[in-house]
């Protein structure tokens, strides 16, 4: 007898790619909105790496929990991580900044939906994306219907010493929370 998968289920992974396709899509209307002297968000990374030019930003997975009591389905609440690494040569403007990229992101992420009339969500739509680890340059996202819901649990700041810069930044993590149910 042949392996035989006891689900489809593609996890978290796909998650990461559509936050990069979600913010790198929408952040330009978003920091329209919030403090047009931003700069848009260009550095993406799924891992720590040189910072090459801030805002440098890490999407990251955390922790992945099951539903025991849902033995025919994959229901799961799935956690990742908006690290956000805002360089400022003024520190005074630092925190503002900080704060104003942390609107910006939260608006992205809550919005994704906002004004879509595909009748697909956009996590669970194919998104373009420009990602060193997505040579096709579109998203693979999850089945249709197995988001359930996105939200942001948090916003947390926090001075970060890097080696290769003289002054510490500042970076801003918002953890989101996402709930799937895939078979």
């Amino acid at each position: 007898m042949g392996y035989s998968p006891a689900w489809n289920a593609t996890f978290a992974k796909p998650l990461l790619n559509q936050c990069i396709a979600i913010i790198q899509r929408d952040q330009q209307s978003a920091i329209d909105i919030v403090n047009s002297s931003l700069a848009p968000i260009a550095e993406f990374h799924k891992g720590p790496g040189a910072h090459l030019a801030f805002p440098w930003l890490m999407v990251a997975l955390g922790q992945t929990q099951f539903n025991v009591q849902s033995p025919w389905t994959r229901d799961e609440r799935i956690r990742i991580a908006l690290a956000l690494d805002v360089g400022q040569f003024d520190q005074e403007m630092a925190q503002d900044n900080a704060a104003d990229y942390a609107h910006v992101l939260d608006m992205v992420i809550t919005s994704a939906d906002s004004g879509n009339t595909t009748g697909v969500s956009s996590w669970e739509m194919a998104l373009p994306i420009v990602h060193e680890t997505v040579p096709s340059g579109t998203t693979t996202p999850p089945e249709a219907g197995s988001v359930k819901t996105v939200w942001i649990d948090s916003h947390e700041f926090a001075l970060v010493p890097r080696p290769e810069i003289e002054v510490p930044i500042l970076s801003v993590t918002l953890q989101l929370i996402f709930e799937l149910q895939e078979t």
